[in-house]
């Protein structure tokens, strides 16, 4: 006969699998991004002229998408501002489109309070724009801040993030 701390074990072990089980089959069911990722800056200062370049090759579905914006800043404090203002330049191809948006991204609270969370970097997002998108059709994007300071420094890594849209 198994002793109580025997089918305890048992019992907590079968919960644990449980519990990953569950995790796996919700993120099974979630879309996964036609795209993300990221281009590194160098946090003692991103320069106005240092154009941040994604190219997104070959999407697979049509349809609409989501174009999201992804920024890490240090936690250190070194960003000296409470927003970062960012020239987005969208080149679609097939058919042609350009579309080019000036976005503000607060990256603290009006009381000052960081918005996110993080450890050694806070992880902030936007999105940007809803596209109509063709299949096999290609993108390109072009980011730069907008900032009046020559060398911004804190700002770590700028992404960018496509989801389809239902």
């Amino acid at each position: 006969m198994p002793s109580l701390t025997h089918t305890h074990r048992l019992s907590r072990a079968i919960t644990g699998v449980l519990i990953a089980l569950t995790a796996c089959l919700s993120t099974a069911c979630e879309r996964r991004p036609l795209f993300f990722a990221y281009q590194p800056t160098d946090i003692e200062g991103w320069e106005p002229a240092d154009t941040l370049r994604f190219h997104i090759d070959t999407i697979a579905h049509s349809g609409s998408a989501l174009l999201s914006l992804y920024l890490r800043t240090s936690a250190t404090g070194s960003y000296p501002y409470t927003s970062i203002w960012l020239a987005v330049r969208t080149r679609l191809h097939r058919p042609d489109t350009v579309f080019t948006d000036t976005v503000e991204c607060k990256l603290l609270s009006d009381t000052e309070a960081v918005r996110v969370n993080g450890i050694s970097l806070y992880q902030h997002s936007r999105p940007l724009r809803l596209l109509s998108l063709d299949t096999a059709s290609t993108m390109d994007v072009d980011i730069v801040h907008l900032m009046r300071r020559d060398m911004l420094p804190g700002v770590a890594d700028v992404g960018l993030r496509l989801d389809p849209q239902p």
